[in-house]
């Protein structure tokens, strides 16, 4: 018998056919074929193909993933509420507020399907990862690396640049530890546009969740630091790609993490405060041992509170976080950019002991949180609390219930008017940073107003002027030299078209057929194909972006 080619691979003898896990679960005869057995290339079903002599299966990896998930969920829901079960919450499903429908809409399953494959479309890769870049050349990877870096911020990424990068690539002090590396790998790999390279993103992202599993044993200093950034990353991957169980899977740990780590309590006032809600059991980290380290701490905290802040929200999820209880309060100052030049002189602005962060925010009252990572978490936070108190409403309230609602309405409303006043305006160079922010302030109103809308002809007005608010800004800033944007950045367009959507509707409901088109619904249509342009430019890159971008276009295309 030839030794080339198939004929040269012995069947006959079905006890060393190793089957694949499918066909085992199946209970059916599996041919060993590699990389896609007979049986699942035959199946519509079973196109997940996979051997576990392989090492763990994606399935197994995920299975692992949610278990740990429910049994932290139980953990913390059961003090409170004594359950010896729990049922999972499913996001994704049909029904939602109605108070909601733009953020619900963007994330739902009706639009945006949570089956899907692996982005290398599930082919198998010879490919032998070693503990350096994966099987690419180390010049290439740095390349690689380089470009993510740039990009890192819109996902995420809150250490130090030049200290991640220099230590990543052996230059200075310790590497970083090996989930970090095997993330940020995964995420160079998948901004990298090379289809030469994209076929090995299967292989880092399997990686990247093994290593996940045993980040916080082993003896590396920033372990728990590294292990909330590599958390980060994978809930931006998973989300942007729009796998969503395992993004907040993702998000979650990575809120677990901060909390447990005592990172919510940074040079907290409170002599007490020594764990949180976890109660003094819980050792906080050892103290810093710089002033950077401590700024990418506070940044840790920071990053994973907007991350729960936008994602949770549109969703229309429970939040993780809560800072109105307090044994739950936020102490921790707001951060400062320890990637500027001025970064040492910035950090002697920090308060020697702080309390009250949030809180003090959402009273109204001063503070130093002016940079921009600030801005960005009081934007989410404004975004959160104006949607949650909108869902609140309903139709048949009493005259108490609607009295709290009000004076509730009308705080939060003067603190996202007043907070526009002082975020800077967009201009062509400003950064995708402030327009995200901007858009989340004004998107905030549209949640906050949206329920009274029909009714209330102010409402609907500031509504219609927060949207305008938001193309405006897609009109002064180079979006085509962007390239990649946060991708909470499509619910916050969906949001912003649908408001135009719903001004169509009226204006046309008032227009009797067959008259020329008035300026003002001009003026709409020119709105909304702005926000579809601006959507199409990221949607390429975005498995997100594209779904709420068709999604809408099919919406604009039945008026």
């Amino acid at each position: 018998m030839s030794q080339e080619g198939p004929s040269s691979i012995s069947f006959e003898v079905p006890a060393k056919v190793k089957a694949c896990v499918n066909c085992r679960r199946r209970k059916i005869r599996c041919d060993g074929e590699r990389p896609q057995c007979g049986p699942c290339s035959r199946s519509s079903g079973f196109q997940d193909c996979e051997y576990a002599e392989d090492g763990p299966t994606r399935t197994q990896i995920l299975e692992e993933q949610i278990s740990i998930l429910e049994a932290r969920i139980e953990e913390l829901e059961k003090p409170k509420e004594h359950r010896s079960t729990l049922v999972l919450h499913n996001p994704y499903g049909e029904h939602r507020s109605t108070s909601l429908p733009a953020l619900s809409r963007g994330g739902s399953s009706a639009h945006l399907p949570l089956t899907h494959s692996e982005l290398s479309s599930g082919r198998s890769t010879p490919l032998s990862l070693s503990a350096s870049s994966e099987g690419i050349p180390l010049v290439e990877m740095e390349t690689l690396m380089h470009n993510f870096l740039h990009h890192g911020s819109q996902f995420g990424f809150f250490l130090n640049v030049q200290n991640f990068r220099e230590a990543a690539m052996g230059r200075t002090g310790q590497r970083p530890a090996a989930v970090l590396l095997d993330v940020v790998y995964l995420w160079a790999v998948h901004l990298s546009g090379s289809e030469e390279l994209t076929v090995y993103e299967a292989a880092y992202l399997s990686r990247a969740l093994r290593t996940a599993v045993d980040a916080l044993s082993g003896a590396h200093p920033n372990a728990v630091l590294h292990s909330i950034q590599a958390e980060v990353l994978l809930a931006h991957y998973f989300l942007r790609n729009t796998r969503f169980l395992e993004g907040k899977y993702h998000l979650s740990a990575a809120v677990s993490l901060v909390i447990s780590s005592g990172l919510h309590r940074i040079r907290s006032a409170d002599s007490h405060a020594s764990g949180g809600p976890l109660g003094p059991a819980f050792c906080a980290l050892p103290p810093p041992r710089d002033v950077v380290e401590e700024g990418e701490r506070i940044n840790a905290f920071w990053t994973v509170l907007t991350l729960n802040n936008c994602w949770t929200t549109a969703d229309g999820s429970p939040s993780n976080i809560s800072y109105t209880v307090p044994d739950a309060r936020i102490d921790t100052p707001w951060p400062i950019d320890i990637n500027a030049p001025d970064f040492h002189n910035q950090s002697q602005g920090l308060p020697a002991l702080s309390i009250g962060t949030v809180t003090t925010f959402l009273a109204n009252l001063p503070d130093n949180g002016t940079s921009v990572g600030a801005l960005r978490a009081k934007a989410a936070i404004l975004f959160e609390q104006a949607s949650r108190l909108a869902s609140q409403y309903r139709p048949h309230m009493s005259n108490e219930q609607l009295n709290e609602l009000y004076v509730s309405f009308n705080s939060i409303d003067t603190l996202i008017e007043g907070f526009k006043l002082i975020i800077p305006t967009v201009h062509l160079h400003s950064t995708r940073e402030m327009l995200v922010i901007r858009s989340l302030v004004n998107v905030a109103s549209i949640q906050l107003h949206y329920p009274f809308a029909a009714e209330i002809e102010a409402s609907r007005l500031r509504e219609l002027a927060a949207a305008q608010a938001v193309v405006a800004d897609l009109g002064q800033v180079a979006v085509n030299d962007f390239r990649y944007i946060d991708p909470i950045m499509g619910t916050l367009l969906m949001a912003t078209c649908q408001v135009f959507v719903a001004e169509l509707v009226r204006c046309r409901a008032h227009r009797p057929s067959n008259t020329p088109v008035p300026q003002e619904e001009r003026l709409l249509i020119d709105a909304v194909e702005t926000v579809l342009a601006v959507m199409n430019v990221f949607a390429p890159g975005c498995r997100l972006m594209d779904s709420q971008l068709n999604t809408m276009r099919q919406v604009y295309h039945r008026l």
